[in-house]
């Protein structure tokens, strides 16, 4: 049987241990503050529980007060680290558990007394598990099984606490050697330990697992999805499919050399995001956006017909015409051209589509660039795109670009 030093110096060494691993994982990815967090709980958790340990070796006021409330800090890391995990703020409460035990050993009877200072710890670490429990369960990270999974854990590490303390606090030990339930105590910590760290390690390996997916799916300047993402939500829109025709619409934005060359790099990238925030605010809901190229993107979205798709790429077209972009101390104004294959949802074939697509994109930049083409069959329309219509002032800009479509059907091939 091992005595209560030995057993405290071992799960300081199996914390310490994982504080260790943490902090180097924060080390190599520092936006993920989580880890850093919890890190720091483990750290504290290992300190105080050591110091703990060295009891009748240095002062009581180290090896008691300070020890303890370094232990129950821990908590207040774990809570932070796992609202850091979700994006959120810190619970309100979550110093709770260090205070408790500063502020009850203020009490000369209760510092004086082991069994009141065993009930106190045992408390404060249940206010602890209590917060920690609260916290994931108004979170919305991993998956609502887990999160169940992980409160329900520390609701029972919470209440095992209250328990002990009142056994505590009815029996009296003057030390650990006669505290008579240590064994169940230990028990219940390192089962409800080992259980919470395996379900909160799938929660963290899920969420890595996750970022990674993006990762390869994302282009790391826009935030938009790349070709490989597009055409995954392209098969995923076909597995759920909600309209009669699916649309792909090809976007290249005019002499975007020239705005490199004049402006720089720089803002060439900010045209480049700004398009992106543009496409992805007015795209309709269900719709996947990407960058397929240097200055080319693509979007892929469920339409009843083309004169759905070619709505959409209009609006996108004029908005972006009338908006200006900062260039230096100046501003300047980019536009786009776009190309637009449809297909019925049952014959819809990427490649196809793309070559469709490219075709029609082809004939929009032939035929001046700032405008949209369609491929109809075998034959391209492009779209009116002049501003002379009689429109009153007040009329709205999707009923003048409704006007411009009126010609959508005529084929134009000259």
């Amino acid at each position: 049987m091992l005595d209560v030093k030995t057993a405290f110096l071992l799960w300081v060494t199996q914390t310490g241990t994982f504080s260790i691993l943490l902090i180097a994982i924060w080390l190599h990815a520092p936006n993920q503050r989580h880890y850093l967090w919890f890190g720091l709980g483990f750290a504290a958790h290992a300190l105080g529980l050591g110091l703990v340990a060295t009891r009748n070796e240095i002062p009581d006021f180290i090896s008691i007060q300070v020890a303890n409330f370094i232990s129950l800090l821990s908590f207040s890391c774990w809570a932070v680290g796992l609202a850091s995990f979700d994006r959120r703020r810190p619970p309100r409460l979550f110093l709770l558990p260090p205070l408790l035990w500063t502020a009850a050993n203020l009490l000369p009877f209760i510092r004086a007394e082991f069994a009141y200072r065993f009930a106190v710890y045992d408390i404060a670490s249940s206010v602890g598990f209590g917060i920690m429990a609260y916290t994931v369960s108004k979170s919305a990270f991993s998956t609502a099984f887990y999160r169940q999974k992980l409160a329900a854990v520390w609701i029972l590490q919470a209440i095992s606490g209250i328990v002990f303390a009142g056994l505590v606090v009815t029996r009296m030990p003057n030390g650990f050697q006669d505290l008579t339930i240590k064994a169940y105590v230990g028990m219940v910590a390192i089962v409800g330990f080992v259980t919470a760290t395996v379900i909160l390690a799938k929660m963290l390996m899920d969420q890595s697992e996750a970022k990674l997916q993006e990762l390869v799916r994302t282009d790391p300047l826009t935030g938009a999805l790349n070709r490989r993402g597009v055409n995954e939500a392209f098969d995923e829109m076909m597995t759920r499919a909600g309209k009669p025709a699916i649309a792909l619409l090809l976007f290249d934005l005019d002499h975007f050399k020239q705005i490199n060359d004049q402006y720089g790099h720089q803002t060439g990238d900010l045209v480049l995001c700004e398009f992106t925030r543009l496409c992805t605010s007015l795209l309709p809901q269900g719709s996947a956006f990407g960058r397929t190229g240097g200055e080319e993107f693509a979007a892929v979205l469920s339409v009843t017909g083309a004169r759905d798709a070619a709505l959409v790429a209009e609006t996108t077209r004029l908005a972006l015409a009338e908006k200006r972009i900062p260039a230096g101390a100046v501003s300047t104004s980019v536009t786009v051209s776009i190309g637009i294959a449809v297909s019925a949802m049952a014959d819809a074939n990427l490649d196809k589509m793309m070559t469709n697509a490219d075709k029609a994109l082809y004939k929009a930049k032939g035929k001046g660039r700032n405008r949209t083409a369609v491929t109809n069959g075998e034959r391209v329309v492009t779209v009116p795109h002049g501003r002379t219509d009689a429109l009153d002032d007040q009329a709205d800009r999707h009923v003048a670009i409704l006007k411009r479509l009126a010609a959508f059907a005529a084929p134009d091939d000259h």
